[in-house]
């Protein structure tokens, strides 16, 4: 029983007594879930270098190849065999290293004549193929 003249005032509701905390923990959880994110992606590795190599026609000075970054930004040395077939169906073969600087996308490789095996049986090299890429990071 309630004495006479007083009145209850109605309770306030969850939301109106805890407004504080939801919007505190509301405000906090996208923070440190952003913090995470930026801490781990810091701890992750940069993307890797990569490269391709896209080898010209043979000439007398050798061959002429393109050495283009397909991903990363650091130093990289890039070395490939390229495979010569010719018209009478012998096979030259060499190996060769080139390099793009930090930051570069791109470099110019000249493969001498010299450095072809099996010269003495090729009549005239017709197509090649690079084979055996392999691509490192040199700090």
């Amino acid at each position: 029983m309630t004495p006479q003249g007083q009145i209850n005032a109605p309770q306030p509701g969850w939301f109106a007594r805890n407004w504080m905390w939801v919007v505190g923990v509301g405000c906090l959880v996208p923070l440190l879930c952003c913090s995470t994110l930026s801490v781990v992606m810091a701890l992750l590795p940069s993307e890797q270098d990569a490269a391709r190599v896209d080898c010209g026609t043979p000439g007398p000075a050798g061959v002429d190849c393109d050495l283009q970054r397909t991903s990363g930004t650091g130093s990289l040395e890039a070395c490939w065999d390229l495979d010569l077939i010719c018209a009478n169906g012998a096979m030259m073969s060499a190996h060769h290293c080139g390099s793009i600087a930090a930051g570069q996308s791109a470099a110019k490789v000249n493969m001498p004549v010299s450095g072809f095996s099996n010269q003495d049986a090729c009549d005239a090299p017709k197509s090649g193929v690079v084979m055996r890429l392999t691509v490192r990071t040199v700090e």
